[in-house]
């Protein structure tokens, strides 16, 4: 997941919140606006969460989350622990259900998260590499086990941290074959990993960044004695800056790069994740991916983006993956501030690619870490 889910949680419950904006607690001191900063450092108990999808692999959908908040900002002096279930469904059959927890312990200095879900997916497959002429439908029947846990490194900026992450489904591969009793190619896929991090933070703010720098570097390694399906390793690096181009602008840049080794189950292999571009249609053992985005204020709520980017796939020698694959995206979008204290913002981004199109929901940055 590239969004943590803190941040999604966030972000699904401010895009859908229902309460009228005239209700005090829902108005800011500073200038009478519409501002969600008083509600969600006094929220606590159990919170009901609508989501609304809009990935373009899994088509529109929609569904609901129970959180329970460990107290309120305002009692804890940081952000609460905070566990929930979830489902939802979208309009091509895909559904998924879960339950996670997220814990912030000793004053942030320790950070947990857990999760346990169920996923039916459907989607159309490209092939590692975009090799195939044509999509085929794809359905994943799985479960999904994480446990993540990082430690601050003294008072820095560091986290130093480790990762589990177990897989455990049936794929489905539904070739375009006019046979009545041909049902799908079915196998059995699953992960067993172990990753180990190391992050650095400086940026102002975590939901909506306009100053400093968020680095990640990730090695994830996987055997068959820990239940995996082959020995293999992937490395990933990340880094995102945040800068001022003027009073009224400012820039980001995203800049990450994937590698996979040559044993990598094509389930597990990279793949280009941005805006415009559908999840796993552009996989390769080695991705990397640049992107620029500019944001322009309008007035104090309101402000205007523009963004573009570019990703390439490379297969690992001059095997069956013959040739390097690249997607380029532009887009646009709109945000507004939400909630003022912690500076948050929400809105819509459109973005198109070489042969797609799609519309996001977004609550703060798209690269939210």
């Amino acid at each position: 997941m590239k969004k943590s889910i803190l941040f999604s949680l966030l972000s699904v419950f401010i895009v859908c919140i229902s309460y009228s904006q005239s209700r005090q607690a829902f108005k800011d001191t500073l200038d009478n606006a519409f501002d969600m900063s008083r509600y969600l450092t006094e929220m606590k108990g159990l919170l009901p969460v609508p989501m609304i999808m809009t990935e373009p692999a899994i088509g529109y959908g929609g569904g609901v989350a129970l959180a329970y908040f460990h107290g309120s900002i305002m009692e804890r002096g940081n952000i609460p622990d905070i566990t929930s279930g979830f489902g939802g469904l979208t309009e091509n059959g895909t559904w998924f259900s879960g339950l996670f927890h997220l814990g912030f312990w000793k004053q942030d200095k320790i950070r947990y998260m857990g999760l346990i879900g169920k996923g039916y997916i459907n989607y159309d497959y490209y092939g590692p590499n975009n090799i195939l002429p044509a999509p085929v439908e794809m359905n994943l029947d799985s479960w999904m086990f994480i446990q993540q846990l990082k430690f601050r490194i003294r008072e820095s900026n560091f986290f130093i941290g480790g990762r589990y992450f177990n897989y455990d489904g049936t794929n489905t591969l539904e070739f375009p074959i006019d046979i009545p009793e041909y049902s799908g190619t079915k196998f059995n896929s699953r992960l067993s990993e172990l990753s180990l991090m190391l992050d650095y933070d400086t940026r102002d703010n975590v939901f909506t960044p306009s100053k400093g720098v968020y680095a990640q570097l990730k090695g994830t390694y996987s055997d068959e004695w820990m239940g995996g399906a082959d020995l293999y390793g992937r490395l990933t690096g990340v880094l995102l800056a945040f800068g001022d181009l003027s009073e009224k602008a400012t820039i980001g840049a995203r800049i990450e790069s994937q590698y996979a080794s040559e044993n990598t189950p094509f389930w597990a292999i990279p793949g280009i994740n941005m805006r415009g571009v559908p999840a796993a249609k552009y996989q390769g053992n080695n991705t990397n991916l640049l992107e620029l985005q500019i944001n322009y204020k309008l007035n104090y709520r309101w402000e205007v983006l523009g963004f573009t980017g570019m990703g390439i796939t490379a297969p690992l020698d001059d095997g069956w993956l013959k040739s390097n694959q690249s997607v380029r995206t532009v887009g646009t979008g709109f945000r507004y501030l939400l909630a003022r204290v912690f500076g948050l913002s929400g809105g819509l981004d459109f973005a198109w690619s070489n042969d797609d199109f799609g519309f996001y929901i977004v609550m703060g940055h798209a690269w939210a870490r």
